[in-house]
């Protein structure tokens, strides 16, 4: 029972959380905004405070109010989240997450406790994207400057991947994900003709990028997960540089040599891949881990260029003899191979049987049923003899595509997809159970066991289908999580504790479901937990957990300095938000809105003002900022006069029906206002979509604008 009660305490924390964050993401109207307001600063407060007493509480359970110290670093992203809604700032805005930043960066410093290092690595990266791709307007910029903040972003990740062996930072789980970061942004950023002439040389530097990271773990002390990063994101560039030969030189040599340029590409991909593998383990074959890593990195590019294989040449055979079915051949030789020419070794064997099952399962789907029918014996047959765990998880994959290949569009029995998916993963669940002395077909059947149930709330269905789906999920999910953490029972732990937090992401953006219900709901479920788990904590006896220290005394003074900092800002953006409401001048425009969901905040309407619409402004960046003029015309709309580029808006001599809004210039055909988002309630957006042809708007005398309402 002991085990069970850190699980217990970290469900309801996260359950609460989660109604937290769908309670105000309904945007619930029956509240006023100060109520909202008052309601998740407390709720803010209330998990700083529980941190704090916790260790006076339950000083046995260290991790509790280290656990419950990041539950209020994340309210307090909810609370600037709420703000926004209730002010209509821009849904999902970079600006939102560098503020939620900044507080919880602080935090992981002074803790230096990994999971705040972690959420301060991804509050980074949301910034990062949502300044790229901004949800409620866009911003052109030059392809120099794209690939410029690409390389920064770039080389920021490739500072805290050094930084992470050192004293300072030393977080391996950053280590990876910076490491990886690194990886993504500079492929993205040398991808043909996309930031041309920059993307270009970007090959030079990811190729160095490479080189280097491969020298180090030959010569060094080899790190698994980094070299998995490596051969994996090396195997992705190589696919890419395969995918753009037709771009380049697709008019000069054909399709046909483009098919045999991939098949050619691929091989080379595999066999350059695997000499690399065995000659990375040959420097560490002292240590187990050695031979272990070298199957793995195998693996690795021999599942990349196998694909890639698969496509090329099944194009090469196509046009060769004009039939799809001279693939057929192709794979089941492949197959054979890989099962009955042993003296190939192990992992010339498992290319081979990548190769013939990636085209065969492309095969099953697209060709006839006795094609279908032939590749499930196969792959079923293959799934008993076979013992290596990834050839394994192949074939069963092979074997549950072609068996749903024949239920759904053979038997046509699309209409009651929900029960095939029952039926499904029912019959998972009896594999697992009846082959428990085979570990590795455990683990498979239990992962589509899952991922069957989990399909079924996806599925279109009446409410009261959808919330006894999310229910049942919940309940197994719990069950198997409470039941794997006794067993000791890593891999199946991690696996179904995946799928419990799945639910709660998959479930904010149901819309079948309302919000208010699913807080409510989550709420409750998150405080019973909290009781239950309350009770077997006192009964367990439990009065010391070794091995773990908590924060000190000069950490907490620093903790509640950044709380400080926290209120602070918040008491600021309310105070200037309600001084401009209070002052501001009401003004009314002309707006066409759409319909989206924010990640935090809820249903907005995305809006577009009439006098925001310009044609090219010559001579200004984008990003500059930029004044509208705006006199009102005989119906009490305001429209444009003119835009200004330099100008005090403070000094500048205004007639009564006129005023200045300031924004900025999106670099091809608009100005951003600030008021592009409007926060409604759960469910409303499309008649506001509809109906509403003006908006309600205060400004400033320094330009700055709020939207109030739109109708």
């Amino acid at each position: 029972m002991k085990k069970l009660i850190p699980f217990g305490y970290f469900a309801s924390i996260v359950l609460i959380l989660s109604g937290v964050l769908y309670f105000f993401a309904a945007n619930w109207q029956e509240f006023t905004r100060f109520e909202k307001l008052s309601l998740v600063v407390a709720a803010m407060l209330l998990f700083y405070l529980l941190s704090a007493l916790s260790t006076k509480l339950l000083s046995h359970q260290v991790f509790l109010g280290k656990w419950l110290l990041v539950a209020g670093a994340i309210s307090f992203g909810l609370c600037v989240a709420l703000i926004g809604q209730i002010y209509n700032s821009h849904a999902d805005s970079y600006v939102l997450f560098l503020v939620w930043l900044l507080p919880v960066l602080l935090l992981a410093i002074s803790t230096r406790y990994s999971p705040l290092a972690i959420l301060s690595f991804v509050l980074f990266h949301l910034a990062y994207w949502f300044y790229m791709n901004p949800s409620s307007y866009f911003i052109v910029r030059t392809d120099f400057q794209e690939w410029l903040i690409y390389l920064v972003i770039a080389v920021i990740n490739l500072i805290l991947f050094f930084l992470t062996f050192s004293p300072l930072l030393g977080n391996k789980a950053i280590r990876y994900m910076s490491y990886t970061m690194a990886h993504i942004m500079l492929i993205g950023m040398s991808i043909f003709e996309l930031y041309e002439p920059y993307s270009g040389w970007t090959n030079v530097l990811y190729i160095a990028f490479a080189a280097i990271s491969y020298f180090y773990l030959v010569t060094k002390k080899m790190d698994k997960y980094i070299s998995i990063i490596l051969f994996t994101m090396v195997s992705i560039y190589v696919c890419t540089k395969i995918v753009e030969i037709p771009f380049l030189f697709g008019d000069a040599i054909g399709y046909l040599g483009l098919q045999i340029i991939g098949s050619i590409a691929s091989i080379a991909l595999i066999i350059g891949g695997v000499l690399l593998a065995k000659h990375l383990s040959s420097k560490h074959t002292e240590t187990p881990i050695g031979q272990a890593m070298k199957g793995i990195l195998i693996v690795i590019v021999t599942l990349i260029g196998s694909f890639m294989f698969s496509i090329s040449f099944g194009g090469v055979l196509y046009l060769l003899f004009s039939s799809f079915y001279a693939t057929v051949v192709l794979s089941v030789l492949f197959i054979s191979a890989g099962l009955f020419l042993k003296k190939l070794g192990p992992y010339v064997q498992n290319t081979l049987l990548f190769i013939g099952f990636f085209s065969g399962l492309l095969e099953a789907f697209f060709l006839s049923t006795p094609i279908t029918i032939f590749f499930l014996i196969v792959s079923g047959v293959v799934t008993i003899v076979m013992k290596d765990g990834i050839i394994r998880f192949l074939s069963y994959t092979t074997m549950i595509g072609c068996s749903l290949n024949l239920v759904l569009d053979e038997l046509g029995l699309w209409v009651h997809l929900e029960l095939i998916f029952i039926g499904f993963a029912l019959l998972n669940a009896i594999i697992y159970y009846y082959v428990r002395s085979e570990a590795t077909i455990k683990r498979i059947s239990a992962f589509y066991a899952l991922s069957f149930f989990y399909a079924l709330t996806f599925l279109e269905n009446l409410l009261w289908q959808e919330i006894i789906y999310s229910l049942v999920f919940f309940l197994i999910t719990t069950a198997l999580v409470l039941f794997f953490s006794r067993n000791d029972d890593l891999f199946m732990l991690r696996l179904t504790l995946l799928f419990w937090i799945a639910l709660f992401i998959s479930t904010y953006y149901d819309l079948v479901w309302s919000l208010v219900h699913k807080s409510l709901s989550l709420l409750i479920i998150g405080f019973v937990f909290f009781a239950i788990t309350q009770f077997f904590d006192r009964r367990s006896g439990l009065t010391v957990i070794k091995n773990e220290k908590f924060f000190t005394k000069k950490q907490w003074s620093l903790i509640g300095l950044i709380l400080l900092l926290q209120l602070g800002f918040v008491g600021y953006q309310i105070g200037s938000n309600e001084s401009l409401l209070t002052n501001g001048k009401e003004i009314t425009l002309e707006l066409a809105p759409v319909d989206p969901r924010s990640m935090l905040q809820g249903d907005y309407v995305i809006l577009r003002y009439d006098i925001a619409e310009v044609n090219e402004l010559k001579n200004v960046i984008s990003g500059n900022r930029v004044y509208i003029l705006a006199k009102k015309d005989k119906d009490g709309v305001y429209q444009r006069e003119k835009i200004l580029t330099s100008v005090n808006p403070t000094q500048y001599q205004l007639a009564e029906d006129e005023v200045l809004i300031a924004g900025k210039y999106n670099g091809y055909n608009g100005v951003i206002l600030g008021i592009e988002s409007y926060f409604v309630k759960e469910g409303t957006g499309l008649d506001l979509q509809r109906d509403a042809k003006h908006a309600k708007v205060r400004v400033a005398k320094n330009g700055n604008a709020l939207l109030e309402t739109i109708y």
